[in-house]
């Protein structure tokens, strides 16, 4: 692939870096990096999600269990603003969760934002905290530095967490007051009035791949 690369003609090379494509090259040279700043993240149009952890690139590549969870929950926040339009839901985006930090970003598998609180920009990373932030815990993911991930969106203003775990089919439910698993119906009366989602509606579907 190197050597394909590097016997282009000059003209595709140019057109590659003026448009800012990606390719297998630049994915290693990307991953070894340390200096990436969010802005360049940004701009580079990645073909998977990913996040910036002091100026490093950390890639998110679902699995489909990951990504069947992601829609549903997805799908049910979008149904619930249908009838309730008081913010949007979001997939994938990636957040400046310290605006003054040049080189950190974090993108959760869903986010919610209120409208009052919705960036005029909506082409660029929002440097704020979504209200709702929600993350999948696949069963070869650390606990520990998903924790340490929830404390990060709580700092900067996150009003609500919820780590979806696969393995236990359950999620915890994180506040700035504190953490607690839920199993049976999620709720957000002080963010989502009257939403619900039972837990178990979930995890429909994962029975068919193979056991957690």
């Amino acid at each position: 692939m190197a050597n394909s690369i590097s016997t282009a003609p000059a003209e595709t090379k140019e057109t590659a870096k003026a448009t800012g494509s990606f390719v297998a090259d630049q994915e290693t040279l990307l991953e070894q990096r340390n200096d990436v700043t969010v802005d360049e993240l940004e701009k580079l149009s990645l073909p998977f999600p990913a996040e910036l952890y002091n100026g490093k690139v950390v890639f998110k590549m679902p699995n489909p269990a990951h990504g069947m969870i992601q829609n549903k929950i997805g799908h049910k926040i979008e149904s619930y603003l249908e009838t309730h339009p008081i913010g949007v839901v979001f997939g994938n985006t990636n957040f400046r969760l310290w605006p003054e930090r040049k080189r950190e970003s974090r993108a959760p598998d869903v986010s919610f934002i209120l409208k009052d609180r919705l960036p005029q920009d909506l082409f660029h990373y929002p440097p704020m905290a979504p209200d709702l932030a929600v993350e999948i815990l696949s069963p070869d993911d650390s606990f520990e530095d998903m924790m340490e991930k929830v404390d990060e969106y709580l700092s900067q203003g996150t009003k609500l967490v919820w780590v979806v775990i696969t393995r236990t089919r359950e999620v915890l439910v994180c506040t700035a007051q504190g953490k607690y698993t839920v199993r049976d119906k999620l709720t957000a009366p002080e963010l989502l009035p009257d939403f619900e989602l039972p837990v178990q509606d979930i995890f429909v579907g994962l029975e068919m791949g193979v056991a957690q």
